[in-house]
């Protein structure tokens, strides 16, 4: 049996970073969150990523600006404040 065909590629904490063009930290904060899967051996500090699971977060989380409706600008209407022109006190200094 060939074992390499079942292993799965594994990407440090540095190379997500660099894949997805962010800090290190920003990997953290993600795996943190629970937005991506790691693995990290028992009694190791040094945390892996799949980078099948990498390439599908990447898929499920980025968009092109043709067709989609997150592309699209949304208009705030604004009000103009309302100033009083009878000031209540008279500020001296």
């Amino acid at each position: 049996m060939n074992f390499r065909s079942t292993e799965k590629k594994l990407w440090t904490q540095q190379e997500v970073a660099n894949y997805f063009r962010v800090v290190a930290s920003t990997v953290k904060n993600w795996r943190d969150r629970g937005l991506i899967n790691y693995w990290q051996a028992p009694g190791s500090s040094r945390v892996l990523y799949f980078a099948d699971e990498i390439k599908d977060f990447r898929d499920k989380n980025t968009f092109n600006s043709k067709g989609d409706d997150r592309s699209k600008k949304k208009t705030i209407k604004r009000e103009k404040p309302v100033v009083s022109t009878n000031p209540k006190k008279e500020w001296k200094i």
